[in-house]
């Protein structure tokens, strides 16, 4: 369960031993309970995965792993404040969807808005407290009960239903939202989209792919390594999705296990969708 009313549970990761003691400081007198420490990036995915907490304050610059693809690995997973004495980052961290971006040395005032932010959107979502990487992720819970999605065009807003949204794909400094018969260009993080979106159904398949679960009609292998997913509608298109995110995408489906066999005949579903002589990310 989340704790947007309670004490938010939290792991923090740092290379240097007396920044992690100033941010246990700082963290404790805002009612957050530290349920892990970690000193290096490579040890914060199986702490997290064991102690699922609500959120990770990580450092950005550390000695074997850094906080970075820390979070890339982690996701979908609890809310991430980033912790840094560089602002260099900043872009990087919030293109993966952080929830903030701290620089250092810290301000207590400025954590205590960060919290604020974690546990706006633990409230919002109906996160539960994080699944960790590796794990196998479901939906998130949370989607408003009559969900309508307001989309920014000139001077006014258009209201979307989630399935009307195909997939929603990064390109440079927007983001582009695939309907089937048109696309809306917004100015706006794909990790911050992802956020707003994972309660309707939308999952991570791809750095710069969101994908409309709904939508997805097979799951097509171009090699051991290479996946795409198929979306319906009037036109064929592939979506790529990274191999770091495959066992996400089981997770978030109901996944029948491969137990060997042929297919009956024509027309039998199955992962090997229809390929149509595409590559992935094709459209």
């Amino acid at each position: 369960m989340s704790r947007t009313g309670s004490r938010l549970r939290a792991v923090i990761a740092d290379d240097e031993a007396g920044a992690r003691a100033h941010l246990r400081a700082l963290l404790e007198a805002l009612r957050v309970q530290i349920v892990a420490e970690c000193a290096g990036g490579s040890e914060v995915a199986p702490v997290v995965a064991e102690a699922r907490p609500d959120l990770v304050c990580l450092d950005v610059r550390m000695p074997d792993l850094d906080g970075i693809e820390v979070a890339r690995r982690l996701q979908p997973g609890p809310p991430v404040v980033f912790t840094s004495g560089y602002a260099d980052y900043a872009a990087a961290a919030f293109e993966i969807g952080a929830a903030d971006y701290l620089l250092k040395p810290l301000s207590p005032a400025r954590l205590g808005e960060a919290m604020r932010r974690v546990r706006t959107h633990l409230r919002l979502t109906g996160a539960r407290t994080g699944s960790g990487a590796g794990t196998e992720a479901r939906p998130r819970a949370g989607a408003p009960p009559f969900p309508r999605i307001f989309i920014p065009v000139d001077d006014h807003r258009i209201a979307l239903a989630p399935d009307a949204i195909r997939f929603v794909e990064a390109q440079g400094g927007v983001c582009v939202v695939h309907t089937d018969d048109t696309s809306y260009r917004l100015r706006t993080p794909l990790g911050r989209l992802e956020r707003l979106l994972g309660g309707c159904g939308f999952l991570r398949t791809h750095r710069a792919y969101l994908v409309n679960l709904r939508r997805v009609r097979a799951l097509v292998p171009w090699s051991r390594h290479v996946h795409s997913l198929l979306l319906d509608g009037g036109q064929e298109t592939h979506v790529p999705v990274a191999k770091s995110r495959l066992a996400a995408f089981r997770g978030s489906v109901i996944w029948i296990p491969h137990a060997g066999g042929q297919r009956s005949g024509p027309g039998t579903g199955g992962e090997s969708g229809d390929r149509g002589g595409r590559e992935p990310g094709t459209g």
